[in-house]
């Protein structure tokens, strides 16, 4: 399976990846962080090279382009593999604040200008703003969410 985290820089999505995977097995992570040019085909390179090898491959990036979904979505099919679209959120105001408490911090105005581009998912797998979340129920909705009848 699939697991793309999809939204704005600063939203949350790494804090909840961190611990999420401590609570699954058989994972392998790609972060768009990790790449500084063309990251979008990097992600899709990896994610070509590591699909159906690992039972949870899990995606960090904003994701912020649906056609940048739609190539995972393509990549998956081709692999016999499900994707489980999850988009977190916040304002913007929080994502500007925690991007300020950042080691690496992205410049303001990249943040406000994604988080006015976003092409938010139609149909993610689940949402989670996490205004309203913490990242520890953020973590427990989503793995119940991949592990159905298992509670954390």
């Amino acid at each position: 399976m699939i697991v793309l985290l999809c939204g704005p820089p600063a939203s949350g999505k790494s804090a909840i990846v961190k611990m999420l995977v401590k609570e699954l097995g058989d994972w392998k992570l790609i972060v768009s962080d990790e790449f500084k040019r063309k990251t979008y085909r990097h992600m899709f390179i990896e994610t070509e090279r590591w699909a159906g090898r690992v039972r949870y491959l899990i995606l960090d990036g904003t994701f912020y382009k649906k056609e940048w979904r739609d190539r995972i979505r393509e990549i998956a099919e081709v692999r016999g593999e499900e994707v489980f679209t999850v988009y977190v959120t916040c304002s913007l105001e929080t994502c500007l604040e925690r991007n300020r408490l950042r080691k690496e911090q992205i410049e303001e105005k990249a943040v406000s200008i994604i988080y006015s581009q976003i092409e938010k998912p139609e149909k993610a797998s689940l949402s989670l703003d996490t205004d309203v979340l913490s990242v520890d129920e953020a973590v427990r909705m989503l793995t119940g969410a991949l592990r159905p009848g298992c509670v954390s």
